[in-house]
């Protein structure tokens, strides 16, 4: 019953960090417009991964087996330590959130013609120029959701890497399919493109998409195995100390 307790506590507060994570780059295209920044991202489009894509995956959390090392953790203090903290809120918000923003910022912009629309009203582009907006859109659009996709990989664990903790959850492992899938069908079936305002992306482009994930990835690991380090060291101080002690 406590291991089941802390189970669900430890869940619940992975699906929060990882729905928090979007949100940086779900506002920040907005502000960028006030800016002279084209349109990177529209309602619709922050509503789709809102509502289309990050709710399922949250809930698919509730299947997530537990870590190894979950029982040798010490309890939660119900007082002092809250559920979402501030260690919550940077990890989200600052952290992954960032690097999910900047992956996104850097495929925008390296969208063709995306500078030239700089300063540019929407109300004033040719059909051309309209083109390479949806364009520009879809590529944030499709970065984001495989940031997020990124996200949810390694929000999964806390310390573990997921080299040798895998994705055991096939729960979660179908909202992943169903992410890429309904993101490819917005960005490549002519009805929802017409519906999201999107325009189809090269092999290269779709590729370049994948920044964020990998970054993500590749940080997490090393961030993950630096925190292993330290415990592994604290643990042979304390073994060190106690036989000291005998």
């Amino acid at each position: 019953a406590m291991g089941q307790g802390r189970l669900c506590s430890e869940n619940l507060k992975k699906s929060i960090m990882y729905t928090l994570c979007s949100k940086i780059p779900q506002v920040m295209p907005t502000f960028a417009e006030l800016l002279g920044v084209p349109t990177a991202l529209t309602v619709a489009q922050v509503l789709l991964i809102d509502i289309g894509t990050d709710i399922w995956t949250a809930i698919a959390y509730a299947f997530q087996p537990a870590e190894a090392s979950l029982m040798t953790e010490k309890p939660r203090h119900p007082l002092r330590e809250r559920m979402v903290d501030w260690r919550v809120l940077v990890y989200s918000y600052f952290y992954i959130g960032m690097i999910q923003m900047a992956a996104c910022w850097f495929v925008f912009f390296n969208m063709p013609h995306i500078l030239d629309l700089m300063h540019k009203h929407s109300s004033v582009y040719s059909m051309e120029e309209t083109e390479w907006n949806y364009a520009g859109m879809a590529s944030y659009y499709w970065t984001l959701v495989l940031g997020q996709l990124g996200a949810a990989m390694v929000t999964t664990t806390t310390r573990t890497s997921l080299l040798s903790y895998g994705l055991p959850n096939k729960w979660l492992n179908v909202c992943f399919v169903f992410e890429v899938l309904l993101a490819a069908a917005i960005i490549y079936c002519g009805p929802c493109q017409r519906l999201f305002k999107t325009e189809p992306l090269t092999a290269a482009q779709a590729l370049l998409g994948c920044t964020g994930l990998v970054a993500i990835l590749f940080v997490e690991e090393i961030r993950k195995a630096f925190l292993r380090w330290g415990d592994n060291r604290r643990e042979a101080k304390a073994a060190l100390l106690l036989i000291d002690q005998q």
